[in-house]
C-alpha cells in the first residue's frame, strides 16, 4: 500500500502536469487511501517528500548564489557565435577558437542547461499542506501529521515556503479553527517568523484572531483579506487564438458595464450622465471580439447578484444596464437573443448550471474590480466596491474550480481586430462553501417595485408611441411616479421638462448634440438631483419589465444629461425660445396624456419656478449664439523626393474641406528642441542589417589555407547529403498490411504487370488461335514487334526462374523456425515479398503466409483470456489476414470472390454461416482506416514517384504557366510537391541561367529539411539565410529563408540586383500571416517581391479572399512596372485527407476511441452545426450509425451495409466514404430539425467517459505513467510517436523517465531472464581472453624463433590448414548478438530499431551529438529523444534524422516539430494542457500523424488533457487569415533608405508603392481606396514626425541616429524613443548600470503585473520616490527622465493627433454616414437637421454643435462633450480609437506613443514585471521562474529578445566608431565613445549571465 500512496501523492504534487482542478478532484475521489490503517504509510511518505523538498530547495538556493557570484566573471559571447552549430562547422580552426574562448573565461561548467530538471518546491509544499489540511478536516487521525508537517516547513530557510506556511495558517483560521487549542497550535511559533515579506499575512492572521465571526463575514473585512487567503497568479498573455478559435466563452455583462463606465473619457457623474456613449463603446468592444472569428462565439451573461451590489448606488448605471440588455437583445442581429442571458446567480441558480452544462464555455472574460481606487472611485462608495471585490473574487474562483473554466480579466487588455492580450489568472486554491454562502448572503436583497400603469393607459401609450419606445417609457415612468407619490410632489413639477427632453432625443440629429464644454455651470439642489436620479431608477425598472411592442431601435439613446441641462439653461436665458413644430406635436400629445395643459410659456414658467425655489441656479455667463467656428489648420512639413511625391500625389487633389493641414517648407527650427539635444548634420552609418548576420562563406574565404576552405565547403554539403538521405528513406513507410486494389498500383508495379500480361498473352496465343478463325484477320506483327515480344518473354522466364530460387530460400528459412513461431515466420515472408514481382511466384509465397496466418488465428481462438499484448497482436493479425486474402483474390482474379473466399471469411469473423451484413460490418469496424482505396489519378511524368491526384495536376499546370498559386490542403496531403516542382522549373530554364527561386519557411527545422531535400533532388544549388547565419546567398539558385530575412534582402539597396532575379517565391505555412507577432513581415515580403508566388497551408478558411488579394497586388504591380496583365491566380482547395486520424484517450494501459460526435451536445450542434472539416473514419461511421439506430430517429433512413456495398465483397474505402456521407447527412437532418434529446442521447452513447470502466485522466504521476504509455504503444504497434507539450523541461524529464524505465527493465531482465545466459557468456569470454593471451605468447615465441632462423625456408601453409585455423579462431569469438547481450542493450530494454536501420547513418548522426549532449545519446540508445528550440542545430537535425529512420521511436517535443517538418509518424500524443495548445496548434501538430505515402492511418492520443479542452481543440473551426496593417513608422523609414540608396530607382519606387498601396486589410475596391488614402495620410505625418526628431532631411534621406532604427525595428516604437533619449544625451548623464538597465527595461519590455499604481496621475517627485514598488516590478523613473519621455510623447500626440483628425475628416467626406451607424447592431442615427428657422433645435445645429470642429470624435461620443483636444490629452494605446468616428488602427506601430506606465482604458497605471533587472542582478532562470511568475519557455524567449536589443545597440555604436575617423570633421567621437563604453559593459554583463545560464 505504501507504493500506492506514494504514487498517489507524487501525482498530486506533480505541479508540472497535474492541474489544480485534477488535484482537488482526485483528493475527493480516493477516500479509501486515507483510512487509519494506512496512517504509518502516509507518515513515511510525507516525511520523505518534505525531506526531498528541502533538499531540492537547498540545492536550488546554492545554485542561485553561485550564479550571482560567478556571473560577472564571464566574458561576453556574441549572439552570432551562439549558434555556431547552425552551419555544422567542425573545422580545426573553429575548435581552436573555441578552446581559446574557453580558456579565457577562466571557468568551466559541467552542468548542461539542456538536462536540468526543475522542481517547483514551493508549489509542492503548498499542495501538500492543502492535502493534509483536507485530510485532518475529514479524518481526525491526520491531525498530528498535519501539524508536524506545518512545523517542519516552518523551519525552512526558504522565504517563499515560509509564506506558504503562513498562508495555510491564515486559511485554516478563516475556514474554521474551532477551538482555542487549535488556534494556539497554529500560531504558537509565529513570533519567530519576522521577515518583512511575512508582515501582510501576519497582519491578516492577527485580524482573524482578534475579530469575531460576524466581523469576519463582512465585505469590509473580506475585501481586505481575500487576496491573501485565496491568492491568484496572473500572467499577461496573447490570447487571441483562444478568443478566435473557441466554440463558446462567456463575458460577464455587469463587469463589462462597470469597466466601461470607468473609461477615461466617460463621466457618468457629470450632468447626470448619458446612455449612448457607453453603449457605443461596448458595441465597439463586442464588435472587435466578433471580428476575431467573424462569428459570435461568446455569450453575454448578466447576474442579478452582481447588479444588487451597485443597484442603489448609481441610478445612471441602473439605466445603462437596462438599456444595454434591451438594446443587445432587441437590436443586435449578429448576436441574437440567445446570446444575451440573465440569471439570478452563478452560484445556486439551476438555470445557470443547466446553461453551463449545455454551452460548455472554455473561459470567462470579466473584470474583478481590483484595479479601481477604493478610496477615490468616481462612481462607487467604498462599501459598494468592497462588495464587488468580494463577489468577483468568488465568481472567478467558482468558475475555475466548479465550472472548470479558464479565467481572463478585462482589467487591462489590448484589443484590436488582430490582437487580444489580457491577464490570465489562476487561483491557488478553491474557496470553501462557507465563503460563497457568506458573500451571496451579503449581496442579496428583495426588490419591491409596483407598477401603477393600467392596461388601458398602457394601450393608449402604445398607440401614441409606436414609432419609439423611449416616449412610451418616459410617459409610463412619469405616471408610475405620480401614482406612487402624488400629483403635487416636487417630482411632478419636472414632468414637462422630462417630456421635453425625450421629445428632443427623438427629434434632434445626433450631430447636433455634441455640445461645447463651455456650457455655463448649473448648480442643482439636492432635491432636484435626487428627483432626477429617482426618475432614472424608475425608468430603468420600467425598461427591464417592458413588454411594449413599440420600436426599440433607439433604446440605447435613452437619456442625455448634458442636453437636458443645456436645454434648461437655454430656455431660461432666452425669453423668445421656441421649439420646432414636430417637437411641439410630440409634446402636445404627450402632455395631453399626462393631463398637463400645453402653452407657449410652459417650459419657461416651469424653469422659472425651479429657479425661484433655488432648486437650480444658472451662472450669469451668456451663451454666444453666433460664435464662429474656426479651425486652425495643422502645419505639416513638406518632405519631397520622387518616391514620396508619387505616393502622396492623391492627397494634393483633396480640397480644403476634406483636409485640415497646410504643407510648409521643412526648416531646422521645427526640429524638436530638448535639453542636451545633439545636432546632427550627416547620417551616422550603422552598417547593413544583412552584414551583421554571420556569413559562412566570407568567414572561411578569409582563410589563407585553400585546403581548409575546400574542406569546410565539402563537409557542409556532406552534411546536407546526410540530412537529405534521412529525408529520402523509403523503407520507413508503413507497408504493413497495406491493402492493394487493381487500380491502386504504382507506375513501377503497373509496368511489371503489363509485362506479365503480355507474356502470358503470348503463351496462350496458340490456345486462342482456333477461336478467332472466323474473325477478320489482324495485321501481322512486324519483325521489331516480334523481337520485343521474344525479349519480353525471355526476361519473364528469367525472372520466374530467379524467383523460384528465392521461393526455395524462403522455404528453407521457414523450416528453421519453431512450429509455433508464427510471428517470426510471417515477418520473414513479409520481408521477402518485395522480391517477388511475377504473379505466380508472389501468389505462391502469399499462400504460404496465408496458411501461417490461419494457423496463428486458430491458436488465438483457443485461448479464453487474452493479455493486452496478445489482444493487440490478435487485432493486427486480423488486419494482416484480411490484407493477404485481398491480395490473393486480386492476383487470382477471382470472378465470384464472395463465394470462393467464404470459408476464409468465416474463419476470420469466427461466425458460420456468415451473413454479408456482418462481413461488411467486420471490415468497417476491424479493418477501419486500412480498407483498400482506389487511386483516382493518372500517372504524370512530372511526378514520377507517385500518381498525383487531380488537384495536384492542377498545381503542376499552374507552375508550368508561371501563375501564382494558393494551395489549401490538409497536412500530409502532398502539397509540398508544388514547391519542388517550381524549383525544378527555375533551375531547368535555359533562357535564364541566373534565375532565383526563394523558399520562405517559418521555422529553422523546416529550413533545414528543405535544404536537405534540395541537396538530394538538385544538388548543392541552394543557399540559406536566417537571423543567425547565411550561406551561399549570392551564388545559389534556390534561397531558403525566413520572412524576416527575406524582408532584409528586399529592403537592402546592396542586394537589389539579386532580388531582381527572383522568379518564384514560395511561402510555406502561409497562415502565419495571422500570427500577431510577425504577421506584417509575411505580408510585406509578399508585397515587396516582383514575381509569381506559391502559398501553402493546411489551416486557412478564407483562401478565396487571399486569392483576390494576390490578384489585386499583381494587377497593381503590372500597372506600375508597365508589364503584361498577369495570369489569374490559381486557387486550389482540397479537403480530403487520405489517412484517417483516429483519436483516443489514454488511461490505465488502454486506448479508448474518442468519437468526434461524443464531444458535442445538442445545444452546440443546433446553434453552430458540425465543423466545416468534420469527417469520420469507417469505424466512427459505424458507431454513429449504431447510435442513431438505437434512438427513435425521425430522419431519412440510411441503407444497410449490404444494400450499399453489394455486390462487391470488399468495402472499398471510396464506397465507405460515400456511406459516411449518407450517415452524416442523416445526422445533419437531426440537427436541422433540432431533435435535441435524440442528439444528446447519441452523443452520450458515443462518449467513453460516461462508462464507469474508464478513469480519465489516470491518477498517476506522469513520470510513472509515461513508461506504461510507451509500452502500450509498442504492444499495439503504434510506434513511432511524437509527444507534444509546451514545456521543454517536461520534454527532457519525460525522456529521462522513459530511458530510466527501460534501463531498470533491462537490469531486471539481466538478473532474471538472461541471467544464466550472461553467466555462460562471461565464462566463455574469460576463456577466450585466456586463449588469446596464450596464443599471443606463442606467436611471440614463434616470431623470435623465426628471426633466429632467417635462412630456413618455412614455406607457405596449406589452404586446408589455414581454413582449420580460421575455424578454430571463430570458436574463440563472440557473435554480435552475444556481444550486445554482454555489453550492449537487450532487445526488450530499448525501443530503438537497431536491426532494421542504416547503421552507418545512425552512427554518423549519433556521433554528431555525442560530445555536445551525452545524456541525449543515452536516451537514443533506448529509442527515445527530445526536441526543442534550445537544442543546437546539429542536435535537432540528428534527432529528426534518427526518428525518420525509425531508430528513435518516440520523441518528446515542443511545438518546434509542429509546423511543416517532415516527421512521418503513426501516432501523435498531447500531454499537459497549456495556453499554447490551441486549435491551430493542434491541427498543425496532429498533421504529423498519418503522412501521405508513409502511413495508412494516423492516431491522436490525449494524456491528461481535460475533456473540455479536447472538445475545444477538435470542434473549433479553421480560422480566417486576418492581418494587421503592415505599415509602420520604421517600415516607411526603411523604404526611404532603400529608395535613397538604390541603383535602380524605378524598381525601388514601384516595389515600395505596391507595399504601401495594397494592404491585405482592404478587400473590396472601396476598402482598398480607403486604406490606401489612410496610409498616405500616415506617411505624410510620419515624414513630418521623423524630420522633427532630426532623423531625416527635407529630401527624405536618413540623417543622424536613424541608422539605429534599421536594426531595432522589431521593438517599435520603443526604438524611436530610445534614439530620442540618446539624442538628448540622457545616457551620458546616468552612470549607474542598474539604473540604465531599468530604463532600457521600461522601454523594451512590456509585461504588466496585476498591480496598479494608486497615484498614476501625480507627478510629484517626492511621492514617486517615497512610494515603495511591489516586489519584482520595475522601479519608477526619475522626474528628469519622465520629462524627456513626455516631450517625445507630446510631439507624437501633436503630429498624430492631426493624422487622426485628417483621416476621420477624409472618411466623413465620402458621405457614407458610417460614423452615424452603431458598429455591431447597425442601428442608424442618420443626420436630419430640417428644423424650423429660429427654433431651439435650429440654434443648436447652427451655433452650438461641436461636431464640425471635432470631426475625429464619433457622434455617439458627442453627448459626453468630448473634444479632439481632450481625446488627444487622454490618449493612451489601450484607449486607441474607441471614441473616434472611425475605428482606426492606432497601435504603437502606427502611432509611436510609448506608454511606460502601461495605462488601461480607465487610465489606471500598472507596474511592469522586472524580469530583466532581476536577471541582471542574479543571472538565474530558476529564480525568475519562481519569483517573477514566468514559465521557463517564456523566460528564455524574453531574455533572448532583450539580449538581442543590447547587442544591436552595441554593434551600431561600434559601426559608428569605426566609420567616424574616416569623416573629416570627426567631431562626434566624444558623443559616442562614452555611450559605447557604458552600453558595451552592460551588454557584456547581461550576455555573460545569459550564456552561462543557457550554456
Amino acid at each position: 500500500m505504501n507504493n500506492q500512496i506514494e504514487t498517489f501523492l507524487h501525482y498530486l504534487l506533480d505541479t508540472e502536469t497535474t492541474s489544480e482542478m485534477m488535484f482537488y478532484e482526485n483528493i475527493s475521489k480516493s477516500p479509501d487511501l486515507f483510512h487509519v490503517r494506512y496512517l504509518k504509510d502516509w507518515e513515511q511518505t510525507v516525511l520523505r517528500t518534505i525531506q526531498q523538498v528541502h533538499r531540492f530547495a537547498s540545492v536550488s538556493t546554492s545554485s542561485h548564489v553561485d550564479n550571482g557570484q560567478n556571473s560577472k566573471e564571464l566574458t561576453m559571447t556574441s549572439s552570432s557565435e551562439e549558434d555556431d552549430d547552425d552551419d555544422d562547422d567542425d573545422s580545426d580552426e573553429k575548435q581552436n577558437n573555441n578552446q581559446n574562448k574557453s580558456s579565457s573565461n577562466g571557468n568551466s561548467y559541467s552542468s548542461n542547461k539542456a538536462t536540468d530538471f526543475y522542481v517547483d518546491t514551493v508549489r509542492q509544499c503548498q499542495r501538500l499542506l492543502r492535502l493534509l489540511h483536507y485530510c485532518q478536516q475529514k479524518y481526525p487521525h491526520f491531525i498530528s501529521l498535519y501539524y508536524d508537517s506545518l512545523e517542519q516547513y516552518r523551519r525552512s530557510d526558504i522565504e517563499k515556503i515560509g509564506l506558504v506556511v503562513l498562508q495555510q495558517i491564515a486559511t485554516h483560521l478563516f475556514e474554521g479553527a474551532k477551538t482555542p487549542n487549535e488556534q494556539e497550535q497554529l500560531t504558537e511559533k509565529l513570533s519567530l517568523m519576522t521577515r518583512l515579506s511575512y508582515q501582510p499575512i501576519l497582519a491578516t492572521i492577527q485580524s482573524l484572531l482578534s475579530s469575531d465571526t460576524n466581523e469576519i463575514n463582512t465585505t469590509n473585512f473580506l475585501s481586505k483579506h481575500l487576496d491573501i487567503l485565496y491568492p491568484r497568479q496572473a500572467a499577461f498573455l496573447d490570447v487571441r487564438q483562444e478568443f478566435r478559435d473557441t466554440a463558446q466563452y462567456l463575458i460577464d455583462g455587469d463587469s463589462l458595464l462597470l469597466s466601461m463606465a470607468h473609461h477615461t473619457n466617460i463621466h457618468l457623474n457629470s450632468s447626470f450622465g448619458n446612455t449612448l456613449h457607453l453603449i457605443f463603446l461596448i458595441e465597439r468592444f463586442l464588435h472587435t471580439l466578433f471580428q476575431q472569428s467573424h462569428k459570435c462565439n461568446y455569450t453575454l451573461v448578466f447576474f442579478e447578484c452582481h447588479y444588487h451590489c451597485y443597484r442603489e448606488d448609481s441610478p445612471i448605471l441602473n439605466l445603462l444596464r437596462a438599456c444595454l440588455i434591451a438594446h443587445l437583445s432587441e437590436n443586435v442581429e449578429k448576436i441574437g437573443k440567445i446570446k444575451i442571458k440573465r440569471f439570478v446567480s452563478w452560484y445556486d441558480d439551476r438555470d445557470y448550471l443547466q446553461f453551463i452544462r449545455e454551452e460548455r464555455p472554455l473561459f470567462v472574460f470579466y473584470h474583478d474590480m481590483s484595479t479601481f481606487d477604493r478610496e477615490n472611485d468616481s462612481l462607487f462608495s467604498k462599501d459598494v466596491l468592497a462588495k464587488l471585490l468580494c463577489i468577483y473574487h468568488c465568481f472567478g474562483n467558482y468558475h475555475q474550480y466548479a465550472v472548470q473554466c479558464q479565467l481572463y480579466l478585462m482589467n487591462k487588455f489590448i484589443l484590436t481586430e488582430t490582437s487580444v492580450k489580457c491577464f490570465q489568472i489562476q487561483f491557488d486554491r478553491d474557496c470553501p462553501k462557507k465563503l460563497f454562502d457568506t458573500v451571496m448572503a451579503i449581496t442579496s436583497f428583495e426588490i419591491n417595485i409596483n407598477t401603477y400603469t393600467g392596461e388601458q393607459k398602457r394601450q393608449e401609450l402604445e398607440n401614441l408611441c409606436e414609432d419609439d419606445v423611449r416616449l412610451y417609457l418616459y410617459l409610463q415612468t412619469i405616471i408610475d411616479l405620480n401614482e406612487k407619490t402624488n400629483q403635487e410632489s416636487f417630482l411632478s413639477s419636472l414632468n414637462p421638462l422630462l417630456i421635453l427632453h425625450v421629445a428632443l432625443l427623438i427629434r434632434l440629429s445626433l450631430l447636433d448634440r455634441h455640445l461645447p464644454l463651455s456650457i455655463p455651470s448649473i448648480e442643482t439642489h439636492t432635491r432636484f438631483s435626487q428627483s432626477i436620479r429617482e426618475f432614472q431608477q424608475r425608468l430603468a425598472f420600467n425598461l427591464s419589465a417592458c413588454t411594449s411592442k413599440c420600436s426599440q431601435s433607439k433604446i440605447a439613446d435613452l437619456f442625455d444629461g448634458r442636453l437636458f441641462l443645456f436645454t434648461l439653461y437655454h430656455i431660461h436665458q432666452s425669453a423668445t425660445a421656441r421649439l420646432d413644430s414636430r417637437t411641439n406635436q410630440i409634446l402636445q400629445r404627450s402632455l395631453e396624456i399626462l393631463r398637463i395643459p400645453f402653452s407657449e410659456t410652459l417650459f419657461q414658467d416651469t424653469i422659472n419656478q425651479l429657479v425661484q425655489s433655488n432648486y437650480i441656479n444658472f451662472s450669469v455667463q451668456p451663451i454666444n449664439d453666433k460664435q464662429t467656428k474656426t479651425s486652425v489648420k495643422q502645419r505639416v512639413l513638406k518632405i519631397s523626393n520622387p518616391f514620396v511625391d508619387a505616393y502622396l500625389k492623391p492627397l494634393s487633389a483633396l480640397n480644403g474641406n476634406t483636409v485640415a493641414f497646410d504643407l510648409i517648407p521643412a526648416e531646422d527650427r521645427y526640429i524638436l528642441q530638448c535639453r542636451g539635444k545633439h545636432s546632427w548634420e550627416t547620417y551616422k552609418e550603422t552598417g547593413d542589417e544583412i552584414d551583421r548576420i554571420r556569413d559562412n562563406d566570407s568567414a572561411h574565404s578569409k582563410s589563407t589555407n585553400h585546403r581548409f576552405r575546400t574542406k569546410h565547403v565539402q563537409k557542409l554539403y556532406d552534411y546536407f547529403d546526410l540530412y537529405g538521405k534521412s529525408l529520402a528513406t523509403r523503407d520507413v513507410r508503413d507497408h504493413q498490411y497495406r491493402i492493394i486494389l487493381p487500380t491502386a498500383s504504382t507506375p513501377a508495379q503497373q509496368q511489371i504487370e503489363n509485362t506479365t500480361d503480355r507474356a502470358e498473352a503470348a503463351a496462350s496465343a496458340g490456345k486462342k488461335k482456333q477461336q478467332h478463325k472466323n474473325q477478320p484477320k489482324k495485321a501481322q506483327p512486324t519483325k521489331a514487334e516480334k523481337i520485343i515480344e521474344q525479349n519480353t518473354k525471355r526476361l519473364l522466364d528469367k525472372r520466374t526462374d530467379d524467383e523460384a530460387e528465392k521461393v526455395k530460400n524462403v522455404e528453407a528459412q521457414l523450416k528453421q523456425f519453431k512450429s509455433d513461431d508464427y510471428v517470426g515466420a510471417i515477418n520473414l515472408i513479409d520481408g521477402s515479398l518485395e522480391n517477388f514481382e511475377t504473379t505466380t511466384k508472389r501468389l505462391e509465397i502469399l499462400k504460404k503466409k496465408f496458411d501461417l496466418q490461419r494457423k496463428f488465428l486458430r491458436t488465438f481462438r483457443k485461448k479464453t483470456n487474452l493479455t493486452n499484448e496478445e489482444r493487440s497482436h490478435f487485432e493486427l493479425l486480423q488486419i494482416g489476414f484480411f490484407a493477404t486474402l485481398c491480395e490473393m483474390t486480386h492476383l487470382e482474379n477471382l470472378a465470384n470472390a464472395f463465394d470462393v473466399n467464404k470459408k476464409f471469411m468465416e474463419e476470420l469473423v469466427n461466425e458460420s454461416p456468415l451473413e454479408a451484413e456482418k462481413w461488411y460490418r467486420f471490415q468497417m469496424e476491424k479493418i477501419n482506416s486500412r480498407l483498400p482505396r482506389r487511386e483516382q489519378g493518372e500517372p504524370d511524368q512530372r511526378l514520377p514517384d507517385f500518381i498525383p491526384d487531380p488537384w495536384q495536376v492542377k498545381f503542376l499546370d499552374a507552375v508550368d504557366k508561371q501563375q501564382s498559386i494558393i494551395i489549401v490542403a490538409p497536412t500530409a496531403s502532398g502539397k509540398t510537391y508544388a514547391s519542388y516542382y517550381a524549383m525544378g522549373k527555375v533551375l531547368k530554364d535555359k533562357d535564364d541561367t541566373t534565375g532565383l527561386c526563394v523558399y520562405v519557411a517559418p521555422t529553422k527545422a523546416l529550413i533545414n529539411q528543405v535544404a536537405g531535400t534540395i541537396q538530394m533532388k538538385f544538388g548543392p544549388v541552394f543557399g540559406i539565410f536566417t537571423k543567425e547565419f547565411r550561406m551561399n546567398t549570392q551564388a545559389c539558385r534556390i534561397l531558403i529563408t525566413i520572412p524576416e530575412s527575406l524582408e532584409m534582402l528586399l529592403l537592402s539597396a546592396s542586394y537589389q540586383r539579386r532580388c531582381q532575379k527572383i522568379r518564384y517565391c514560395i511561402f510555406d505555412e502561409i497562415h502565419c500571416m495571422s500570427d500577431d507577432t510577425n504577421s506584417d513581415v509575411w505580408e510585406r515580403t509578399m508585397l515587396l517581391i516582383n514575381c509569381p508566388m506559391i502559398g501553402l497551408s493546411a489551416t486557412v478558411n478564407n483562401g478565396e479572399v487571399l486569392r483576390e488579394w494576390i490578384t489585386y497586388v499583381e494587377e497593381k504591380r503590372a500597372k506600375l512596372f508597365n508589364t503584361t496583365k498577369p495570369l489569374p491566380v490559381c486557387y486550389i482547395s482540397h479537403h480530403e485527407r487520405l489517412a484517417d486520424l483516429n483519436k483516443y484517450l489514454y488511461s490505465n494501459r488502454q486506448l479508448y476511441p474518442l468519437h468526434p460526435v461524443s464531444l458535442m451536445n445538442a445545444k452546440q450542434l443546433t446553434t453552430r452545426g458540425l465543423p466545416d472539416d468534420f469527417s469520420l473514419s469507417p469505424c466512427e461511421t459505424l458507431r454513429l450509425t449504431d447510435a442513431v439506430q438505437q434512438t427513435n430517429v425521425q430522419a431519412e433512413p440510411v441503407p444497410t451495409l449490404t444494400e450499399h456495398f453489394s455486390p462487391g465483397w470488399i468495402a472499398e474505402r471510396n464506397r465507405c466514404n460515400e456511406y459516411s456521407q449518407l450517415v452524416c447527412r442523416q445526422f445533419r437532418q437531426l440537427i436541422d430539425t433540432k431533435q435535441a434529446s435524440t442528439i444528446d442521447s447519441i452523443s452520450t452513447s458515443l462518449n467513453p467517459t460516461t462508462s464507469n470502466q474508464i478513469s480519465y485522466p489516470e491518477v498517476k504521476p506522469i513520470s510513472s505513467l509515461i513508461g506504461e504509455f510507451v509500452l502500450t504503444l509498442k504492444e499495439k504497434s503504434l510506434l513511432p510517436c511524437i509527444v507534444f507539450t509546451d514545456s521543454r523541461a517536461l520534454c527532457e524529464e519525460l525522456s529521462e523517465c522513459v530511458a530510466v524505465y527501460f534501463e531498470e527493465l533491462e537490469k531486471e531482465l539481466r538478473q532474471t531472464k538472461y541471467k544464466h545466459q550472461i553467466e555462460a557468456l562471461e565464462k566463455r569470454r574469460a576463456l577466450i581472453e585466456k586463449v588469446q593471451k596464450t596464443a599471443k605468447a606463442k606467436q611471440a615465441s614463434k616470431s623470435a624463433s623465426k628471426r633466429g632462423n632467417d635462412d630456413e625456408d618455412q614455406g607457405d601453409k596449406p589452404d586446408e590448414l589455414k581454413k582449420m585455423e580460421e575455424e578454430d579462431q571463430l570458436q574463440f569469438r563472440l557473435s554480435g548478438l552475444e556481444q550486445e547481450l554482454l555489453d550492449g542493450v537487450v532487445e526488450e530494454g530499448t525501443l530503438a530499431n537497431r536491426f532494421h536501420c542504416d547503421r552507418d547513418l545512425v552512427e554518423e548522426l549519433t556521433e554528431r551529438v555525442s560530445t555536445s549532449n551525452p545524456k541525449l545519446i543515452r536516451y537514443m540508445k533506448r529509442g527515445v529523444a527530445y526536441h526543442h528550440e534550445q537544442l543546437n542545430n546539429r542536435t535537432r537535425l540528428s534527432v529528426e534524422g534518427l526518428f525518420r529512420h525509425r531508430y528513435v521511436q518516440i520523441v518528446f517535443s515542443t511545438w518546434t516539430l509542429a509546423l511543416g517538418v517532415h516527421m512521418p509518424t503513426k501516432t501523435v500524443a498531447f500531454i499537459k494542457d497549456s495556453i499554447q495548445l490551441d486549435a491551430l496548434q493542434y491541427r498543425q501538430s496532429s498533421g504529423r500523424a498519418g503522412r501521405r505515402g508513409f502511413d495508412v492511418q494516423g492516431n491522436i492520443i490525449f494524456i491528461d488533457i481535460p475533456i473540455p479542452k479536447i472538445r475545444h481543440l477538435t470542434i473549433s473551426a479553421i480560422p480566417d487569415i486576418q492581418t494587421r496593417n503592415p505599415i509602420s513608422v520604421t517600415f516607411l523609414m526603411r523604404l526611404l533608405h532603400l529608395y535613397s540608396n538604390a541603383e535602380d530607382k524605378k524598381d525601388a519606387n514601384n516595389r515600395s508603392l505596391v507595399a504601401l498601396q495594397c494592404p491585405f486589410s482592404g478587400q473590396t475596391s472601396h476598402a482598398q481606396e480607403i486604406f490606401a488614402m489612410r496610409n498616405r495620410f500616415h506617411c505624410l505625418h510620419t515624414l513630418d514626425f521623423l524630420y522633427r526628431l532630426n532623423l531625416i532631411n527635407e529630401q527624405g534621406d536618413l540623417i543622424g541616429l536613424a541608422g539605429f532604427l534599421k536594426h531595432l525595428y522589431h521593438v517599435e516604437p520603443a526604438d524611436i524613443l530610445f534614439i530620442h533619449l540618446l539624442d538628448t544625451q540622457l545616457f551620458h548623464q546616468v552612470h549607474d548600470e542598474e539604473e540604465i538597465v531599468n530604463l532600457l527595461a521600461q522601454l523594451f519590455t512590456n509585461m504588466p503585473s496585476l498591480t496598479v499604481r494608486q497615484h498614476s496621475n501625480e507627478t510629484s517627485t517626492t511621492n514617486r520616490q517615497t512610494s515603495r514598488n511591489p516586489t519584482h516590478t520595475l522601479r519608477s523613473l526619475s522626474a528628469d527622465i519622465r520629462q524627456r519621455i513626455q516631450s517625445y510623447n507630446c510631439l507624437v500626440k501633436d503630429i498624430y493627433g492631426s493624422y487622426i483628425e485628417n483621416v476621420n475628416k477624409y472618411m466623413r467626406s465620402l458621405n457614407t454616414n458610417q460614423e452615424c451607424i452603431l458598429p455591431l447592431s447597425s442601428i442608424e442615427f442618420l443626420p436630419s437637421s430640417d428644423y424650423d428657422n429660429g427654433t431651439f433645435e435650429y440654434n443648436l445645429h447652427h451655433h452650438h454643435s461641436q461636431q464640425s470642429q471635432n470631426p475625429s470624435i464619433s457622434p455617439f461620443v458627442g453627448p459626453s462633450g468630448l473634444t479632439h483636444q481632450q481625446y488627444i490629452s487622454n490618449y493612451n494605446p489601450t484607449v486607441a480609437s474607441w471614441d473616434l468616428a472611425y475605428n482606426l488602427d492606432l497601435s504603437p506601430r502606427i502611432v509611436p506613443f510609448v506608454d511606460i506606465d502601461a495605462h488601461d482604458h480607465t487610465n489606471a497605471s500598472y507596474y511592469l514585471n522586472s524580469y530583466v533587472t532581476d536577471y541582471f542582478r542574479h543571472g538565474s532562470e530558476k529564480v525568475l521562474h519562481s519569483e517573477n511568475n514566468l514559465s521557463r519557455g517564456q523566460i528564455y524567449a524574453l531574455l533572448f529578445d532583450f539580449g538581442k536589443v543590447l547587442t544591436s545597440i552595441k554593434m551600431s555604436l561600434e559601426e559608428i566608431l569605426a566609420a567616424e575617423p574616416k569623416i573629416d570633421s570627426n567631431r562626434d567621437l566624444g558623443f559616442f565613445k562614452p555611450l559605447h563604453k557604458k552600453l558595451h559593459t552592460i551588454e557584456e554583463m547581461f550576455s555573460g549571465k545569459f550564456h552561462r545560464d543557457y550554456k
